[in-house]
Protein backbone atom coordinates (compact mmCIF):
# COMPACT_ATOMS: atom_id res chain seq x y z
CA UNK A 1 0.00 0.00 0.00
CA UNK A 2 1.26 3.26 -0.76
CA UNK A 3 1.67 5.63 1.98
CA UNK A 4 5.03 8.41 0.73
CA UNK A 5 3.52 11.79 2.19
CA UNK A 6 6.39 14.14 0.69
CA UNK A 7 5.14 16.75 3.21
CA UNK A 8 5.61 14.53 6.19
CA UNK A 9 9.09 13.01 4.94
CA UNK A 10 10.70 16.57 4.57
CA UNK A 11 9.49 17.57 7.87
CA UNK A 12 11.33 14.43 9.15
CA UNK A 13 14.16 14.97 7.19
CA UNK A 14 14.37 18.90 8.66
CA UNK A 15 14.16 17.84 12.10
CA UNK A 16 16.50 14.84 11.43
CA UNK A 17 19.03 17.37 10.41
CA UNK A 18 18.70 19.89 13.36
CA UNK A 19 18.83 17.40 15.53
CA UNK A 20 22.27 16.18 14.59
CA UNK A 21 23.65 19.88 14.12
CA UNK A 22 24.16 19.03 10.41
CA UNK A 23 27.12 16.69 11.32
CA UNK A 24 27.18 14.10 8.39
CA UNK A 25 24.97 15.34 6.21
CA UNK A 26 25.15 16.83 2.35
CA UNK A 27 23.36 20.09 2.07
CA UNK A 28 21.73 19.79 -2.14
CA UNK A 29 21.11 23.84 -3.09
CA UNK A 30 19.41 25.26 -6.23
CA UNK A 31 20.59 28.38 -7.47
CA UNK A 32 19.90 31.76 -6.08
CA UNK A 33 17.40 33.33 -8.27
CA UNK A 34 14.82 30.85 -6.45
CA UNK A 35 13.28 29.48 -9.61
CA UNK A 36 11.00 26.59 -9.52
CA UNK A 37 13.66 24.21 -11.72
CA UNK A 38 16.31 25.29 -8.68
CA UNK A 39 13.62 24.32 -6.03
CA UNK A 40 12.44 20.80 -7.58
CA UNK A 41 16.16 19.91 -8.94
CA UNK A 42 17.37 20.45 -4.44
CA UNK A 43 14.47 18.40 -3.33
CA UNK A 44 14.66 15.94 -6.00
CA UNK A 45 18.13 15.46 -5.74
CA UNK A 46 18.25 15.30 -2.03
CA UNK A 47 15.77 12.86 -2.12
CA UNK A 48 17.28 10.61 -4.72
CA UNK A 49 21.12 10.84 -2.61
CA UNK A 50 19.12 10.08 1.15
CA UNK A 51 17.83 7.07 -0.59
CA UNK A 52 21.04 5.78 -2.27
CA UNK A 53 23.95 7.02 -0.30
CA UNK A 54 23.02 8.45 3.32
CA UNK A 55 21.91 11.50 4.79
CA UNK A 56 21.36 14.69 2.46
CA UNK A 57 18.62 17.76 2.84
CA UNK A 58 17.89 20.51 0.18
CA UNK A 59 18.56 23.94 1.10
CA UNK A 60 16.30 26.37 -0.45
CA UNK A 61 17.97 29.89 -0.82
CA UNK A 62 14.60 31.67 -0.83
CA UNK A 63 13.98 34.07 2.00
CA UNK A 64 10.31 33.00 3.61
CA UNK A 65 8.95 36.35 2.85
CA UNK A 66 10.22 35.79 -0.29
CA UNK A 67 7.61 32.80 -1.58
CA UNK A 68 5.35 35.16 -2.61
CA UNK A 69 7.23 36.39 -5.03
CA UNK A 70 6.88 33.36 -7.44
CA UNK A 71 3.22 31.83 -7.22
CA UNK A 72 4.20 29.31 -10.02
CA UNK A 73 6.43 27.88 -6.87
CA UNK A 74 3.84 28.04 -4.42
CA UNK A 75 0.98 25.99 -7.09
CA UNK A 76 3.20 23.65 -7.97
CA UNK A 77 4.42 23.03 -4.06
CA UNK A 78 0.96 22.89 -3.39
CA UNK A 79 0.19 19.79 -6.03
CA UNK A 80 2.61 18.60 -4.27
CA UNK A 81 1.29 18.74 -1.00
CA UNK A 82 3.68 21.00 0.76
CA UNK A 83 1.03 23.81 1.53
CA UNK A 84 3.22 26.12 4.35
CA UNK A 85 7.08 25.71 2.96
CA UNK A 86 8.74 27.74 5.32
CA UNK A 87 7.70 24.67 7.93
CA UNK A 88 8.33 21.76 5.95
CA UNK A 89 11.64 22.94 3.76
CA UNK A 90 14.90 23.98 4.94
CA UNK A 91 15.38 27.60 4.17
CA UNK A 92 17.76 30.60 4.22
CA UNK A 93 32.61 18.73 -12.80
CA UNK A 94 31.43 18.27 -16.18
CA UNK A 95 28.21 20.22 -17.57
CA UNK A 96 25.87 18.56 -19.19
CA UNK A 97 22.88 20.76 -21.20
CA UNK A 98 19.54 20.43 -20.80
CA UNK A 99 16.08 22.39 -20.68
CA UNK A 100 15.57 21.85 -17.48
CA UNK A 101 18.29 20.90 -14.50
CA UNK A 102 15.18 18.48 -13.24
CA UNK A 103 15.89 16.40 -16.21
CA UNK A 104 19.28 15.35 -15.48
CA UNK A 105 18.33 14.35 -12.07
CA UNK A 106 15.77 12.14 -13.23
CA UNK A 107 18.39 11.19 -16.02
CA UNK A 108 21.09 10.24 -13.06
CA UNK A 109 18.02 8.27 -11.00
CA UNK A 110 17.55 5.97 -14.08
CA UNK A 111 21.20 5.20 -14.95
CA UNK A 112 22.21 4.28 -11.25
CA UNK A 113 19.50 3.37 -8.46
CA UNK A 114 16.27 3.15 -10.66
CA UNK A 115 14.06 4.44 -7.79
CA UNK A 116 10.55 4.57 -7.45
CA UNK A 117 9.58 8.14 -7.63
CA UNK A 118 6.77 9.13 -5.54
CA UNK A 119 3.81 11.20 -6.97
CA UNK A 120 4.60 14.43 -5.19
CA UNK A 121 8.05 14.67 -6.03
CA UNK A 122 7.20 13.15 -9.95
CA UNK A 123 4.56 16.21 -9.65
CA UNK A 124 6.75 18.78 -8.64
CA UNK A 125 9.82 17.83 -11.14
CA UNK A 126 7.25 17.63 -13.60
CA UNK A 127 6.19 21.17 -13.19
CA UNK A 128 9.69 22.44 -12.81
CA UNK A 129 10.44 20.74 -16.48
CA UNK A 130 7.25 21.90 -18.11
CA UNK A 131 7.88 25.56 -16.81
CA UNK A 132 11.59 25.64 -17.73
CA UNK A 133 10.68 24.07 -21.35
CA UNK A 134 7.25 25.94 -21.96
CA UNK A 135 5.42 22.89 -21.72
CA UNK A 136 8.50 20.85 -24.28
CA UNK A 137 7.48 23.51 -26.88
CA UNK A 138 8.80 22.45 -30.24
CA UNK A 139 12.16 24.63 -31.32
CA UNK A 140 12.30 25.75 -27.79
CA UNK A 141 14.60 24.71 -25.07
CA UNK A 142 13.31 21.07 -24.70
CA UNK A 143 16.38 18.67 -25.55
CA UNK A 144 15.85 14.64 -25.39
CA UNK A 145 16.70 14.73 -21.55
CA UNK A 146 13.93 16.90 -21.16
CA UNK A 147 11.59 14.80 -22.90
CA UNK A 148 12.78 11.23 -21.34
CA UNK A 149 12.35 12.81 -17.73
CA UNK A 150 9.12 13.63 -18.51
CA UNK A 151 7.61 10.39 -19.95
CA UNK A 152 9.61 8.96 -17.16
CA UNK A 153 7.67 11.20 -14.36
CA UNK A 154 4.13 11.72 -15.85
CA UNK A 155 2.94 8.07 -15.22
CA UNK A 156 4.27 8.28 -11.67
CA UNK A 157 2.99 11.39 -11.04
CA UNK A 158 -0.77 13.09 -9.68
CA UNK A 159 -2.08 13.38 -13.19
CA UNK A 160 -1.69 9.61 -13.63
CA UNK A 161 -4.82 9.24 -12.49
CA UNK A 162 -6.46 11.65 -14.63
CA UNK A 163 -6.10 10.05 -18.00
CA UNK A 164 -4.34 6.50 -18.86
CA UNK A 165 -0.91 7.17 -19.64
CA UNK A 166 1.80 5.02 -21.62
CA UNK A 167 5.66 5.56 -21.54
CA UNK A 168 5.71 4.72 -24.78
CA UNK A 169 2.98 7.49 -25.78
CA UNK A 170 4.70 9.67 -28.12
CA UNK A 171 2.05 12.39 -28.28
CA UNK A 172 2.13 12.54 -24.23
CA UNK A 173 3.28 16.10 -24.12
CA UNK A 174 -0.07 16.68 -26.01
CA UNK A 175 -2.50 15.36 -23.28
CA UNK A 176 -5.33 17.68 -21.99
CA UNK A 177 -3.72 17.10 -18.20
CA UNK A 178 0.21 18.11 -19.18
CA UNK A 179 -1.32 20.79 -21.39
CA UNK A 180 -3.46 22.19 -18.90
CA UNK A 181 -0.44 22.64 -15.81
CA UNK A 182 1.73 23.37 -18.44
CA UNK A 183 -0.36 26.97 -18.96
CA UNK A 184 -1.79 27.44 -15.40
CA UNK A 185 2.38 27.62 -14.32
CA UNK A 186 2.68 29.65 -17.17
CA UNK A 187 0.20 31.99 -16.36
CA UNK A 188 1.01 32.13 -12.31
CA UNK A 189 4.72 32.96 -13.77
CA UNK A 190 3.43 35.99 -15.28
CA UNK A 191 1.03 36.78 -12.91
CA UNK A 192 3.26 39.66 -10.78
CA UNK A 193 0.79 42.82 -11.53
CA UNK A 194 0.48 42.98 -7.83
CA UNK A 195 4.65 43.30 -6.82
CA UNK A 196 6.25 46.30 -6.10
CA UNK A 197 9.16 47.62 -7.98
CA UNK A 198 11.48 45.90 -5.63
CA UNK A 199 9.35 43.11 -5.54
CA UNK A 200 9.86 42.77 -9.13
CA UNK A 201 13.70 43.25 -8.61
CA UNK A 202 14.29 40.52 -6.06
CA UNK A 203 12.35 38.37 -8.03
CA UNK A 204 14.07 36.78 -10.18
CA UNK A 205 17.78 38.27 -8.65
CA UNK A 206 21.22 36.86 -8.97
CA UNK A 207 24.32 38.58 -8.11
CA UNK A 208 28.01 38.34 -8.88
CA UNK A 209 31.01 39.89 -7.32
CA UNK A 210 34.19 41.15 -9.66
CA UNK A 211 37.82 41.89 -8.03
CA UNK A 212 39.03 45.25 -9.41
CA UNK A 213 42.08 47.17 -9.30
CA UNK A 214 42.41 50.24 -7.87
CA UNK A 215 42.80 53.56 -8.39
CA UNK A 216 46.93 54.78 -7.71
CA UNK A 217 46.16 56.40 -4.41
CA UNK A 218 44.29 53.75 -3.25
CA UNK A 219 45.23 52.13 0.10
CA UNK A 220 44.37 48.47 -1.02
CA UNK A 221 45.30 46.94 -4.54
CA UNK A 222 41.74 45.95 -5.24
CA UNK A 223 38.30 46.80 -4.87
CA UNK A 224 35.61 44.73 -4.88
CA UNK A 225 32.28 45.87 -7.01
CA UNK A 226 29.00 44.12 -6.58
CA UNK A 227 27.03 43.34 -10.12
CA UNK A 228 23.02 42.40 -9.87
CA UNK A 229 21.04 40.97 -12.88
CA UNK A 230 17.37 40.41 -12.41
CA UNK A 231 14.97 39.65 -15.07
CA UNK A 232 11.26 40.89 -14.94
CA UNK A 233 7.94 39.19 -16.93
CA UNK A 234 7.38 43.05 -18.31
CA UNK A 235 8.84 45.46 -20.39
CA UNK A 236 10.63 48.15 -19.07
CA UNK A 237 7.85 50.77 -20.20
CA UNK A 238 4.92 48.86 -18.05
CA UNK A 239 7.59 48.26 -15.53
CA UNK A 240 8.33 51.84 -14.75
CA UNK A 241 4.69 52.14 -14.12
CA UNK A 242 5.15 49.39 -11.41
CA UNK A 243 5.12 52.21 -8.53
CA UNK A 244 4.80 55.96 -8.29
CA UNK A 245 8.42 55.68 -7.81
CA UNK A 246 10.21 53.14 -9.44
CA UNK A 247 13.46 55.30 -10.18
CA UNK A 248 13.56 55.88 -6.43
CA UNK A 249 12.94 52.04 -5.43
CA UNK A 250 15.73 50.48 -7.89
CA UNK A 251 18.21 53.27 -6.67
CA UNK A 252 17.18 51.80 -3.00
CA UNK A 253 17.81 48.44 -4.45
CA UNK A 254 21.35 49.60 -5.29
CA UNK A 255 21.94 51.27 -2.08
CA UNK A 256 20.58 48.08 0.06
CA UNK A 257 22.92 45.33 -2.23
CA UNK A 258 25.71 47.93 -2.38
CA UNK A 259 25.66 47.38 -6.55
CA UNK A 260 28.43 49.07 -9.15
CA UNK A 261 25.87 48.04 -11.98
CA UNK A 262 22.75 46.84 -12.34
CA UNK A 263 21.13 45.31 -15.20
CA UNK A 264 17.63 44.60 -15.53
CA UNK A 265 16.60 42.55 -18.64
CA UNK A 266 13.01 41.74 -19.44
CA UNK A 267 10.80 39.18 -21.12
CA UNK A 268 7.80 39.96 -22.82
CA UNK A 269 5.58 38.96 -25.20
CA UNK A 270 4.59 41.12 -28.54
CA UNK A 271 0.64 41.76 -29.04
CA UNK A 272 1.04 38.93 -31.55
CA UNK A 273 2.67 36.61 -29.30
CA UNK A 274 6.42 37.14 -30.53
CA UNK A 275 8.77 36.81 -27.48
CA UNK A 276 10.66 40.15 -27.00
CA UNK A 277 13.09 41.22 -24.67
CA UNK A 278 14.89 44.91 -23.35
CA UNK A 279 17.57 45.53 -21.13
CA UNK A 280 18.49 48.39 -18.87
CA UNK A 281 21.76 48.77 -17.12
CA UNK A 282 22.47 51.25 -14.34
CA UNK A 283 25.87 52.28 -13.58
CA UNK A 284 27.64 53.84 -10.78
CA UNK A 285 28.97 56.86 -12.24
CA UNK A 286 31.45 57.02 -9.86
CA UNK A 287 33.52 53.91 -10.65
CA UNK A 288 34.59 55.44 -14.47
CA UNK A 289 33.54 52.06 -16.05
CA UNK A 290 30.43 53.27 -17.28
CA UNK A 291 31.01 54.33 -21.38
CA UNK A 292 33.83 50.91 -21.51
CA UNK A 293 30.98 48.56 -19.94
CA UNK A 294 28.14 50.03 -21.95
CA UNK A 295 30.30 49.98 -25.57
CA UNK A 296 30.74 46.41 -24.47
CA UNK A 297 27.40 45.50 -24.61
CA UNK A 298 26.51 47.47 -27.43
CA UNK A 299 28.62 46.14 -29.54
CA UNK A 300 28.52 42.37 -28.86
CA UNK A 301 26.89 40.57 -31.40
CA UNK A 302 24.81 38.04 -29.58
CA UNK A 303 23.15 40.43 -27.71
CA UNK A 304 22.00 42.99 -30.49
CA UNK A 305 21.31 45.37 -28.72
CA UNK A 306 19.90 48.74 -30.24
CA UNK A 307 19.15 51.69 -27.99
CA UNK A 308 15.49 52.50 -26.84
CA UNK A 309 14.03 56.37 -26.66
CA UNK A 310 15.05 56.54 -22.81
CA UNK A 311 11.82 59.07 -22.67
CA UNK A 312 9.44 56.14 -23.80
CA UNK A 313 11.18 54.37 -21.16
CA UNK A 314 11.02 56.00 -18.10
CA UNK A 315 10.43 59.32 -19.30
CA UNK A 316 14.11 60.87 -18.76
CA UNK A 317 17.24 59.32 -18.06
CA UNK A 318 18.65 62.02 -15.92
CA UNK A 319 16.12 61.17 -13.36
CA UNK A 320 18.88 58.53 -12.04
CA UNK A 321 20.67 61.69 -11.33
CA UNK A 322 24.31 62.46 -11.54
CA UNK A 323 25.67 60.11 -9.70
CA UNK A 324 24.38 57.10 -12.14
CA UNK A 325 24.43 56.14 -15.97
CA UNK A 326 21.39 54.76 -17.32
CA UNK A 327 20.62 53.11 -20.90
CA UNK A 328 17.91 51.36 -21.70
CA UNK A 329 17.99 48.53 -25.03
CA UNK A 330 15.90 46.58 -27.31
CA UNK A 331 17.42 43.11 -27.37
CA UNK A 332 17.10 41.77 -31.57
CA UNK A 333 17.77 38.39 -30.48
CA UNK A 334 14.73 37.29 -28.23
CA UNK A 335 16.59 33.91 -27.42
CA UNK A 336 19.18 34.97 -25.44
CA UNK A 337 18.27 34.85 -21.92
CA UNK A 338 20.46 35.90 -18.51
CA UNK A 339 22.33 32.67 -18.70
CA UNK A 340 23.78 34.19 -22.00
CA UNK A 341 23.88 38.02 -20.93
CA UNK A 342 25.54 36.95 -17.41
CA UNK A 343 28.76 35.46 -19.38
CA UNK A 344 29.34 38.20 -21.52
CA UNK A 345 29.07 40.69 -18.38
CA UNK A 346 31.73 38.45 -16.83
CA UNK A 347 34.26 39.08 -19.87
CA UNK A 348 33.47 42.18 -19.85
CA UNK A 349 34.12 43.03 -16.01
CA UNK A 350 37.07 41.24 -15.95
CA UNK A 351 38.60 43.47 -18.79
CA UNK A 352 38.00 46.59 -17.39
Amino acid sequence: MYTFNLSTYLKFRKAAFLADNVEGWTVVMGNGAGDLDSLASALGYAWLRCNTRGKAIAYITTPREDFVLRAENLHALGLAGIDHPFEELYCSGDLEPAGSCSSLGIKLNQSSSNLFIPPEMSTLLLSAILIDTQGLKEGGKALDVDKEAVAVLIPNSLLAHKEKISLYNQTIIHLPSVQSLSATLGEKKLSVSHLSTRDLLRRDYKEYAFSMPASDNATQSFNMMRVGLTTVPRRLSVFFISSSYPIKEIQDWLDERDLSVLGILTTFRSTRGKGRREQLWIVNADEGIAEKLLQGLESNEELKLKGLISQKVMADEARFGDSFVARAYKQDNARATRKQTAPILRRLMEGL
